[in-house]
């Protein structure tokens, strides 16, 4: 098993806010969650809603308190704190609230046969008592955005923020405190001895943000007690620059969401092929991007970031330090301030030699770009497919060619696939975000929130009085023994796809066609023209 980028111990955390859950009152609290869910008070749709509005109130009233803390950790900017955390969460929020009541609803489907006539549909069934752990990097979105799904959903959730992120680890526990229903929602941070202590519970659902390494543990720990998972973790994300695409349009795209927050997300594209015959260009391109975004001094750039800790400083540090003969672009260091700058390593066209070189055997997770040339579409195809790191938790394609674009789409396997953008499809919460194999299992935003922290329960309802009516009591007393030569025709008869679709009549096509006949002749009359369903 691969060590954690952060060594094998890390920092001891200190300073916990008084309202944090201790490790050793880490038991006793989950009892207490178990014991409120048990009261149904979770169920209903109006602690929900005003859960949901509690939240939205957290993240509006607690901005500067936030904004704060994650300059302090990442030197992220006011606005990104914004566009790429509390606007993601609120809009989660607002999702769920205006589809609560469609989402709580039964969905109705057909009866077989076999069942018929009786009632079937499935509801969404809380899980009980659920842990929520955030990761450091987008440390309010990435915390707080599954908690939507969890409150959504009618649980009792206990919430454990990523650790590196101190000071937004802190913000958020005094926010929750304050905002959220501390009878179901509790939330505690600390180390790996709080994580430990966390682990050894039995949750109904544990939904992890993290790394790889992490993301065993987390699931080895939850196969002792069968508690499902959902773990969001990483990879290596590619990048494909056919020689068709908009060469501006691609790397201003390409140096926005690789040098977003310092590099540190997991879904940034983690390398680049780009097609030889656009190469030089596309670099010169890339160039001038992070200079219009960075200025000539990223350092003194109120848009760019900060390495969480020395750990991870160290470890790029060394990468650039190993790769220096490929730097084309950047490359400068400062430990004081934990900076690395946008650096691009040119790797030229030995695709063999670039699957080697020691910034392409992990997730970099950093201002690091390495870019390797290819010249045609399957080299591109067999590289992706045998990364070290395994199927990746992204996959970028810039081209305009439609051949291009359908090769990538049907011979790679990714957890989202974006076409002539990066990142953006994790804003779409009408899509599903998660892994894929190593780069995890399991989604959420928006309606998957809510599926992923739900049971689907699967209901047939039947009714005696049609049961035991003369004619009906004969049928259906068919799958009783003994079984006489009718009642073997009529099992045959009722297994058969005709008798499904016999007792499913297409009511709804059927009643939808007729609602477009009356608009066309509602419009047909108002426009002037003579409807008459008789002959003259």
């Amino acid at each position: 098993m691969a060590s954690s980028r952060y060594g094998t111990q890390g920092a001891a955390f200190v300073g916990a806010e008084k309202c944090s859950v201790s490790a050793d009152a880490v038991p006793c609290v989950i009892k207490e969650l178990r014991t409120a869910f048990a009261t149904d008070k979770t169920l209903s749709r109006e602690w929900r809603l005003g859960q949901l509005n509690a939240l939205l109130r957290l993240c509006s009233e607690g901005l500067p308190e936030l904004q704060a803390a994650m300059k302090a950790d990442l030197h992220k900017s006011p606005f990104e704190c914004i566009a790429t955390e509390i606007a993601l969460v609120e809009a989660e929020c607002r999702t769920a609230i205006a589809h609560l009541d469609e989402w709580m609803k039964p969905t109705y489907t057909k009866t077989s046969a076999l069942n018929w006539p009786a009632g079937s549909y499935t509801v969404q069934d809380p899980l009980g008592v659920v842990l929520v752990m955030g990761a450091w990097n987008y440390p309010v979105q990435l915390t707080l955005a599954p908690v939507v799904g969890a409150i959504a959903g009618g649980n009792c959730c206990f919430i454990r923020p990523g650790s590196y992120a101190v000071e937004t680890s802190h913000a958020m526990c005094r926010l929750v405190h304050k905002y959220l229903d501390n009878e179901c929602i509790r939330i505690a941070e600390g180390d790996r001895t709080l994580t430990k202590a966390v682990l050894d519970q039995k949750f109904d659902l544990i939904m992890f943000t993290g790394s790889e390494f992490v993301g065993k543990l987390v699931a080895e720990a939850a196969a002792k007690h069968l508690t499902p998972t959902v773990l969001e973790l990483g990879g290596k994300s590619p990048c494909i620059i056919d020689r068709s695409a908009h060469l501006t349009h691609a790397a201003q795209r390409l140096c926005w969401s690789t040098f977003l927050n310092a590099g540190q997300t997991c879904v940034r594209p983690d390398f680049v092929l780009v097609h030889e015959e656009v190469a030089d260009q596309f670099m010169k391109e890339l160039k001038a991007a992070i200079r219009e975004f960075y200025t000539g001094d990223p350092k003194n750039s109120e848009y760019y970031g900060r390495l969480i800790n020395e750990k991870a400083y160290e470890r790029l540090s060394e990468l650039v330090a190993k790769h220096k003969d490929s730097i084309a672009i950047g490359g400068a260091t400062d430990a004081s301030q934990r900076f690395i700058e946008p650096t691009v390593f040119d790797f030229g066209s030995d695709l063999d030699a670039f699957r080697t070189q020691p910034v392409m055997q992990d997730e970099i997770f950093g201002p690091l770009l390495p870019v390797c040339r290819y010249s045609k579409i399957e080299e591109v195809v067999q590289f992706v497919r045998k990364l070290p790191t395994g199927k990746p938790l992204a996959c970028y394609v810039y081209s305009r060619d439609a051949g291009v674009i359908d090769t990538i789409t049907r011979r790679t396997t990714s957890g989202g696939l974006c076409i002539n953008d990066s990142v953006m499809h994790l804003t779409n919460h009408e899509l599903p975000f998660g892994g894929v194999g190593e780069s995890g299992m399991g989604n959420y935003h928006g309606e998957y929130s809510f599926m992923t922290f739900t049971h689907k329960k699967a209901v047939l309802r039947k009714y005696p009085l049609i049961d035991e009516a003369p004619l009906m009591k004969t049928l259906l007393g068919a799958r009783f023994p003994p079984y006489t030569g009718f009642k073997k025709s009529a099992i045959k008869l009722f297994s058969s796809s005709f008798a499904a679709k016999a007792v499913n009549p297409p009511i709804g096509a059927l009643v939808a066609f007729v609602k477009k006949v009356i608009v066309v002749v509602v419009l047909a009359r108002l426009l002037g023209y003579r409807v008459s369903i008789s002959q003259a």
